[in-house]
């Protein structure tokens, strides 16, 4: 049990660190482009690892440690049963979205995974 709780914290520190560090890039670096010009090679590296990936890294780690803390509150039986509906709906809602444009109009993801609203489709 003391396993589950650690591995729970060190996920939800990583979920966080994440988080700081994509709104960091988006409030800070990409307002400012000279700043990635200016970064060192590692700098630059990690910046496009944070673009390619970052949104689900922080999306992952945050599930991760959600479900850990489930299972070790409530059990596997509970937490499956809420998160996989919970995914299905939600991955449902997406194809959805992007190949019917329903609810909210037609759009799809560009390589970074922004949007762009779809004009006459």
């Amino acid at each position: 049990m003391k396993q589950l709780m650690i591995a729970e914290r060190y996920l939800l520190l990583v979920h966080i660190l994440s988080t700081v560090f994509g709104l960091a890039g988006l409030l800070i670096v990409l307002p400012n482009p000279e700043i990635i010009v200016s970064l060192p090679p590692v700098g630059q590296t990690a910046f496009q690892w944070s673009m390619a990936g970052g949104g689900a890294t922080y999306i992952i780690f945050g599930a991760l440690a959600v479900a850990l803390y489930s299972m070790r509150n409530l059990g596997i039986g509970t937490t499956l049963a809420f998160m996989l509906p919970s995914m299905f709906l939600s991955l449902s809602s997406e194809l959805l979205g992007t190949s019917t444009g329903f609810p909210f109009g037609n759009y799809a993801y560009l390589s970074g995974l922004g949007y762009v609203r779809l004009v006459g489709h």
